[in-house]
């Protein structure tokens, strides 16, 4: 029945996909048109992908689908092995918790909480993503402030300040160390350089590629900056992938 099945972290194997989409169709409301129809998609465990496309193409909606945020009202959505769109939302979110961390556009940082509050946020939300910190640095403390320190916000007393006190590009890295805390299985990431110089760009794609490789994430990377394209093991062209946008023919066409 759908709502009653549970998502049992140990339930898959290596061998299935971190994202599997087939004949998929997403409408933001009953009656209204889709907005997102993947024919199929795989995206395979530890790849690194960049997904590219003009703004309505889809881009923001396919992040939220593999969230567990929205869920599909027609087809198939499997990330991690698990069926996201026959559970509840209850259940999707204690398994994003546990498996998937988020970069969205809106930080969703607590704003009377310090820097190292947030970015420990993960560890009080999953016992999963707790344990992976305490085998890697001992304390929720300690892996906040290794990534924070990787990040350049580790000094002059940063962690310590209220979130709001930050600035745009700041509150930025604070949401990307969040993400990376306990090594989520899947990193997904909405234009998490749009507010970076290009020093701070090239720093955060840095890290986030040793964190991935390290822990064998996998990673999903939206961008409008297609310079960062060619770092990644594969692009996705959305607007040729989504049959739903009205320029999906010509994008098929062109390539692009």
């Amino acid at each position: 029945m759908p709502g009653s099945r549970t998502l049992n972290p140990d339930s898959h194997t290596p061998l299935q996909p971190a994202v599997e989409i087939r004949d998929l169709a997403f409408r933001w409301t009953e009656s209204g048109p889709p907005v997102l129809r993947l024919d199929h998609l795989r995206i395979e465990r530890g790849e690194r992908v960049f997904v590219a496309g003009p703004s309505g193409s889809g881009k923001t909606t396919l992040l939220n689908l593999l969230a567990g945020v929205a869920v599909p009202q027609q087809g198939s959505l499997r990330v991690l092995g698990r069926s996201l769109e026959t559970v509840s939302g209850a259940r999707r979110d204690h398994f994003r918790a546990d498996h998937i961390g988020c970069i969205f556009q809106m930080f969703n940082l607590i704003p009377y909480l310090s820097v190292l509050e947030n970015v420990q946020l993960p560890c009080h939300f999953s016992r999963v993503r707790r344990a992976r910190v305490r085998r890697r640095s001992g304390t929720p403390t300690a892996e906040a402030l290794r990534l924070l320190r990787q990040l350049g916000m580790a000094a002059d007393g940063c962690p310590d300040r209220p979130v709001s006190t930050l600035s745009v590009g700041q509150q930025q890295r604070v949401a990307a160390a969040r993400a990376l805390m306990g090594a989520p299985e899947l990193l997904i990431a909405d234009e998490p350089t749009s507010s970076l110089d290009a020093d701070r760009r090239a720093a955060f794609i840095q890290l986030l590629f040793q964190e991935c490789a390290d822990s064998g994430s996998t990673l999903v990377f939206v961008s409008h900056d297609t310079a960062l394209a060619p770092l990644f093991d594969r692009t996705l062209r959305l607007a040729a992938l989504n049959r739903a946008t009205p320029d999906h023919e010509t994008a098929v066409q062109s390539g692009s």
